[in-house]
């Protein structure tokens, strides 16, 4: 099979590209692995932090969830700071592609 592209692919195949590389970030950097793994504890574990999140029901949150929302979202945050830094990187990668396939890069 032949490597896809970003300059060749549509929105469809650009999310599922960026959804590997999270797949790939969760096996390959252990940082990263922890946080997924308290996102998926506090989702379990609270099921209205859940269903706001998920469904978008608003419940009426009690203090502890509350807090373990708050939780998930600084949890979030830091998430995203790996996966833009992969993102980034995969962009980079692309773009010489990209430029060689116009033979704007010589080798």
């Amino acid at each position: 099979m032949e490597d896809l592209k970003l300059y060749d692919i549509d929105s469809t195949e650009l999310n599922e590209l960026i959804d590997s590389k999270r797949i790939e970030l969760k096996h390959k950097n252990l940082e990263y692995k922890k946080l997924t793994d308290k996102v998926s504890e506090i989702m379990e574990n609270y099921p209205n932090v859940l269903a706001l999140i998920e469904d978008n029901e608003v419940n009426n949150l009690n203090e502890h969830e509350c807090q373990m929302l708050q939780k998930l979202i600084k949890l979030n945050m830091r998430m995203t700071t790996y996966e833009d830094r992969e993102i980034f990187f995969l962009g980079a990668k692309e773009n010489y592609f990209y430029f060689k396939n116009l033979d704007l890069i010589k080798e």
